[in-house]
């Protein structure tokens, strides 16, 4: 397995805002956002950008080896975690 070294988030241009590109939920919006290829595992996903912004993750998904999100996405679910 080959090392993934996600690339730095990119800002949102003011024409991807205003055609609500970044809208995350009815009430939430993103900063920047990253896309990532087919496959590949995040290890430390980007959590904020510049000026504490919110990044948007985009993965492509695979409907002839779909897998789903919560069997690979190790703290997105409540509970405890680490040491």
């Amino acid at each position: 397995l080959q090392k993934y070294n996600a690339p730095p988030s990119q800002l949102f241009s003011a024409e991807d805002i205003l055609l609500k590109k970044n809208q995350v939920t009815r009430k939430s919006y993103a900063d920047s956002f990253i896309y990532h290829p087919t496959g590949v595992i995040v290890e430390f996903p980007e959590a904020a950008a510049v000026l504490k912004g919110s990044v948007a993750h985009f993965f492509p998904v695979n409907f002839e080896n779909y897998i789903d999100p919560k069997e690979n996405i190790q703290y997105s679910i409540g509970g405890q975690h680490g040491g």
